[in-house]
């Protein structure tokens, strides 16, 4: 899985994530994690590789890194900046 034509910017420490091809699907608010983990999806990347890239960033367990990517990523899947 890998973004589609999206870009992540940070300003005053607040992250988004804006959809730059095609029509324009909206903008998404990111937290620190899900920007790491949008960025992360910038190259194609299998689920456990994102998994193991947060673990590595923030040294966090297993089950914890599984939850936060599924959420993230259904999010967006959701508006549609997920390509398979």
């Amino acid at each position: 899985m890998k973004l589609k034509d999206v870009i992540i910017s940070e300003a005053n420490g607040e992250y988004v994530a804006v959809n730059i091809g095609g029509e324009f699907n909206g903008m998404l608010k990111l937290n620190d994690t899900a920007a790491f983990i949008a960025e992360t999806l910038q190259e194609e990347r299998s689920f456990d590789e994102v998994v193991a890239k947060l673990r590595e960033e923030y040294e966090i367990d297993e089950e914890t890194a599984v939850k936060s990517v599924e959420s993230v990523v259904e999010k967006l899947r959701q508006v549609g900046f997920i390509e398979e």
